[in-house]
């Protein structure tokens, strides 16, 4: 089987050679040195931030970056898009924040004025908060950049879910806090949560030992960790790195990009995306009458998973993720088989 997942991604063979190896104690100066040069090198995918590898998933990466940088009673603004949008808003309730949530149906997102707008009708905002590529609706809202001026404008800070989109949808500016994670993009096995933090964290709140940020950055500058970390993930980001940045941020970006357009011009199915600008280069997204389910039978029995929508569409939606060890070659068998079901 080969897997066109939203995430785990399909492993290159040097990803799985790097993590098939024992375990080093991890506090070696030896297993240290590797840490050091896997920060270095997540630093060159994104030199905006400090990055930070912590046991976990994307979620946990979004739960630590909520907890150290929102306090009980603030109020956030949260743009929501889709299904991860929702969790967003529930890790910010559960720590006792106030949401204001910016909702979108299915496929749209908020231009920046209105996000703006949004903002200065509220005394007191602290932090804006926004999933950059919503994994449920395929839709990528690339005005993150632009989003930082608006936070800065009404005295709040960015928070970034990127856990389905860095380094495939790069982004080219210092932001307050992203929260991703290895097995997307990273192209590396589940395991990490990574964070990138350009301002110190700011709770004052007590945070769970295991989320704390303050305490994995003491010791970053030498390759130090306060609990044991990923150590396999590490080796195979270690070596995952290594291909992304030898292809460069903005080619890896254009590979992922053609893929994307392999299928939104090849599939007789219409993009989730209401706008060509949103569409991800990441995880595609298209409406079917077929029934998904029914689609993705079809496609397992021909050597390809894919997934199925989340709540309301989860019949109604296919996701494609060109993310991971695919060939075009793979995309177009994909569309082939597709379109034929579409066709009957």
């Amino acid at each position: 089987m080969k897997y066109l997942t939203p995430g785990p991604v399909q492993l290159p063979k040097m990803v799985i050679d790097a993590i098939a190896r024992q375990p080093q104690f991890h506090r070696t100066d030896e297993f240290r040195a590797t840490m050091r040069m896997v920060l270095e090198k997540l630093s060159k995918v994104y030199p905006y931030g400090q990055p930070i590898v912590m046991p976990g998933t994307g979620t946990f990466a979004v739960d630590v970056m909520v907890y150290n940088y929102i306090e009980p009673g603030d109020n956030v603004l949260v743009i929501s898009m889709g299904e991860f949008g929702e969790r967003l808003s529930d890790s910010i309730e559960s720590r006792g924040a106030k949401v204001i949530k910016l909702e979108y149906e299915i496929g749209g997102a908020p231009s920046l004025d209105v996000v703006e707008d949004t903002a200065k009708k509220y005394d007191n905002i602290s932090a804006i908060a926004v999933v950059h590529n919503e994994t449920s609706a395929g839709v990528t809202y690339r005005y993150i950049e632009k989003l930082q001026d608006v936070a800065y404008s009404v005295g709040a800070i960015l928070l970034v879910d990127s856990v389905s989109a860095l380094p495939a949808e790069p982004i080219k500016s210092r932001v307050d806090v992203i929260a991703t994670a290895s097995q997307k993009a990273f192209l590396a096995p589940p395991g990490a949560a990574i964070l990138y933090v350009s301002r110190e964290p700011r709770a004052k709140t007590r945070i769970p030992p295991s989320m704390d940020l303050t305490r994995y950055l003491k010791g970053i500058h030498i390759g130090d960790t306060p609990y044991t970390p990923p150590i396999n993930v590490v080796y195979g980001l270690d070596a995952s790195l290594d291909y992304i940045l030898g292809m460069g941020i903005d080619q890896y970006h254009a590979v992922h990009r053609e893929r994307a357009y392999i299928l939104y011009t090849g599939l007789k199915l219409k993009p989730v995306p209401r706008d060509p600008y949103l569409w991800s280069y990441t995880v595609t997204a298209f409406y079917t009458e077929k029934g998904a389910g029914y689609i993705v039978r079809e496609l397992k029995k021909h050597g390809y998973v894919i997934a199925s929508g989340m709540g309301r569409y989860k019949d109604s939606i296919i996701r494609i993720g060109v993310m991971g060890d695919i060939a075009r070659e793979d995309l177009e068998k994909v569309v082939e088989v597709v379109n034929s079901l579409v066709d009957q």
